[in-house]
């Protein structure tokens, strides 16, 4: 049975720096995989309700193919584009699944905020659109709003805890949507402080990168072929940390996807 261990604190920090090793190894595989990828996210959102429905249940697939991508790095090979596509080799049924799941939180987040709030916050819009409301008037709804905030930052953490190591899980071992979805919160959960250092650690660099971009705007695109592909690669060195005694369950052919 596959089971999460625990890891100290400082992990956190060197899944980031583990990320960034597996993005220098391959940098023009991860700038052609990277350029396919936010293509492909353009033309979802360009395609009215469909597209972006689409790109929900898509994304565990096309992330589980980032994962192979990773293992192969690791292995010594190089990315290639074809890597994103990876996941429809494998589990694509279980990863379609994992996609309704994401689509499914979506939807519920949606009709919270419509439901609970959705007055509060047209109210809210106008008052800070209008610009003649008062101070009170915009703590009473902002105080109306709090405990609706909270339930929904609550739900999606509780959902991306849940999906975190889910598209690796399912690409790497046998096991189907429910188990991987409840493993993956398992690990999250018993790895609150590692997650607490990686969170610390990654949110310091994106600052930097961010304000770097705005001094100096030429720097912009390269650093943000940098941090995106880091912060895919430093969920996959989070992966193998936790379950690393149980690494040798995937199979490498997943990994051979020239």
């Amino acid at each position: 049975m596959i089971k999460p261990r625990r890891v100290p604190f400082y992990r956190g920090f060197l899944w980031i720096y583990e990320g960034f090793q597996l993005v220098f190894k391959s940098p023009f595989g991860w700038m052609k995989t990277m350029s396919l990828w936010f293509g492909f996210s353009l033309l979802c959102s360009l395609v009215m309700v469909i597209g972006p429905i689409l790109f929900s249940i898509l994304l565990p697939i096309l992330f589980a193919g980032l994962m192979v991508g990773c293992r192969t790095i690791d292995q010594g090979r190089s990315l290639q584009a074809s890597h994103l596509f990876a996941g429809f080799l494998n589990q694509p049924a279980r990863l379609i699944r994992l996609g309704g799941v994401n689509l499914l939180g979506e939807v519920l987040l949606t009709l919270i905020l419509t439901l609970w709030g959705g007055q509060q916050m047209d109210a809210l819009q106008h008052l800070t659109l209008d610009g003649n409301g008062n101070l009170d008037q915009l703590q009473v709804l902002l105080g109306q709003l709090t405990p609706l905030f909270i339930v929904l930052s609550l739900i999606q953490i509780l959902l991306l805890m849940m999906g975190w190591f889910a598209p690796a899980l399912l690409v790497f071992s046998n096991m189907s949507t429910a188990q991987a979805l409840a493993l993956s919160g398992q690990a999250c959960a018993l790895n609150t402080l590692p997650f607490l250092a990686y969170s610390l650690g990654m949110g310091a660099l994106l600052v930097v990168f961010i304000t770097t971009a705005f001094a100096v705007p030429l720097l912009g695109g390269i650093l943000f072929m940098i941090a995106v592909p880091t912060i895919v690669a430093a969920v996959y060195a989070s992966y193998q940390d936790i379950f690393r005694d149980v690494l040798d369950l995937e199979d490498s052919r997943w990994t051979r996807v020239e």
